[in-house]
């Protein structure tokens, strides 16, 4: 088994001229803040929810069957959660989610893969709600990577209620350009 993953599912009706929302799928209360969020969006703006889960490639191994057997391991893990997500952000959005299984460092693996599809328009991430930064992957997207990205960042704070996000969430964008 290599150790790269590149495993992308999309979704029967997904329209070429589709706005899609990307969140990262890491199992935190910040990645449900951003789903709810993705979810609000897209359903407002006729566009569709993507989900990445990041699978971490295993420290060096002594025997090679060992470190396969991990990615085995995750990269079941990974399809569960993306089920499990995946029913979640069709109710919520109305659409099924296209999905995508990468393996890698998650501040190589986002950026690679919005440079790599032209359909992702926003990047979602939900700002963590403890501790004195947002959290390692915004801090370094935001901070490192934003002005190098094609698509915008939105960060979410984490501390919002489901109330305040579906309010933010429920309007198109566009009239906050008028």
């Amino acid at each position: 088994m290599s150790d790269e993953i590149d495993k992308t599912d999309y979704p029967e009706d997904l329209r070429d001229d589709e706005r899609i929302f990307l969140i990262v799928a890491d199992n935190t209360e910040e990645m449900n803040v951003a789903m709810r969020f993705a979810c609000r969006r897209a359903k407002n703006t006729d566009g569709r929810v993507a989900v990445l889960y990041i699978i971490q490639p295993p420290e060096f191994q002594h025997f090679a069957f060992v470190g396969n057997l991990m990615i085995e391991e995750q990269e079941e893990e990974a399809e569960e959660t993306l089920t499990r997500l995946a029913t979640v952000i069709e109710s919520r959005s109305g659409k099924a989610p296209v999905t995508y299984i990468r393996s890698g460092r998650a501040i190589d693996v986002v950026p690679a893969l919005v440079g790599e599809e032209e359909q992702i328009k926003v990047l979602v991430l939900g700002a963590n709600v403890g501790g004195e930064d947002p959290g390692p992957l915004v801090s370094h997207l935001v901070g490192k990577v934003a002005g190098h990205l094609r698509t915008p960042i939105t960060v979410v704070p984490g501390n919002l209620t489901q109330e305040q996000i579906d309010a933010i969430g429920a309007t198109s964008g566009d009239e906050l350009f008028r």
